[in-house]
């Protein structure tokens, strides 16, 4: 998607900012988030000059949904971002839709293979290719046939599970800091009168922090979510690290195409980026949304 940009009235023409700048953000605080609500705070979203996990206040241990249940309430989500999972089907928040599974086929610098991902409520995370590789959350820790995950299995981990838009809004009902920092973004400059979209509505999340898992990988990592403003669906998952001074690391999923099959809303394709650089892609064949299967499913 490259950078965003925020259109901001002045005059006929407007101006554009880029979110790479800083901008004033007025925060709204959610579940004890430590900073008060409707505080004005300077961040930069694309050039962090602190972790976001900063601004956003540190999280506590959670190991379950905040409503002690394994399904989304209706109050679990924030109200501008819960019309957002609706528009996708509304899974994830009763036995009937606790399950959701893909298959297609996964390419990356090794080919192109079969794969198939699996996310099921209250979190439980699968990816597999076949019998030959197996990567797996089963609620504690992720998991592979040979036991620890390698750079190419945290990708997959990263983009492919927990960035996935029905895990982003497990982790949202699961507890966390969460901001909401405005809509009408695009990633494309200037003031043109002839741009009508897309736009999106942008969001910063940092989850709260679970035993078993390490701060910065999959599942714990501070996120910024990209919200088609046309469609309601999630356009983006951003992930954006520094490496040193005025250095950074940036992580896209992007998730593209999507199509509707019974009543549901899936990503036909799937794309991480490595500071622009495409690391690996997904593309859907079939989408199904169902009843939970065993936990025991979860394990490599």
């Amino acid at each position: 998607m490259g950078r965003w940009y925020e259109r901001r009235k002045r005059g006929a023409g407007g101006e554009m900012r880029t979110l790479t700048r800083f901008k004033k953000i007025f925060e709204t605080c959610h579940r004890g988030s430590p900073l008060p609500a409707r505080r004005m705070v300077a961040a930069a979203v694309l050039s962090l000059t602190l972790p976001l996990a900063c601004l956003l206040g540190q999280a506590q241990t959670t190991t379950w949904l905040t409503n002690g249940t394994a399904y989304i309430g209706p109050t679990d989500l924030p109200q501008s971002l819960a019309p957002s999972l609706q528009v996708m089907g509304s899974r994830m928040t009763g036995a009937t839709t606790a399950l959701m599974s893909l298959t297609g086929s996964i390419t990356d610098s090794n080919g192109t293979r079969a794969a198939a991902i699996v996310i099921q409520a209250p979190g439980y995370l699968a990816y597999r290719e076949g019998s030959t590789r197996a990567i797996t959350y089963n609620g504690s820790q992720f998991s592979t046939l040979s036991g620890s995950l390698s750079t190419s299995d945290e990708q997959v981990a990263e983009s492919l599970l927990a960035h996935f838009p029905d895990t982003v809004f497990l982790q949202f009902a699961a507890g966390g800091g969460w901001r909401r920092i405005g809509n009408r973004f695009r990633n494309v400059a200037g003031n043109s009168p002839t741009y009508t979209g897309p736009y999106w509505t942008l969001w910063a999340f940092s989850p709260k922090s679970r035993a078993g898992l390490t701060r910065g990988q999959a599942l714990q990592q501070e996120i910024f979510i990209a919200v088609n403003e046309q469609t309601g669906l999630i356009d983006e998952v951003r992930v954006v690290t520094n490496t040193a001074p005025k250095v950074q690391n940036v992580i896209e999923t992007q998730f593209n195409k999507w199509a509707q099959s019974g009543g549901q809303w899936f990503p036909g394709q799937i794309v991480r980026l490595e500071n622009g650089k495409q690391v690996l892609s997904f593309q859907m064949q079939t989408g199904v949304v169902g009843v939970a299967t065993a936990i025991s499913s979860f394990q490599p």
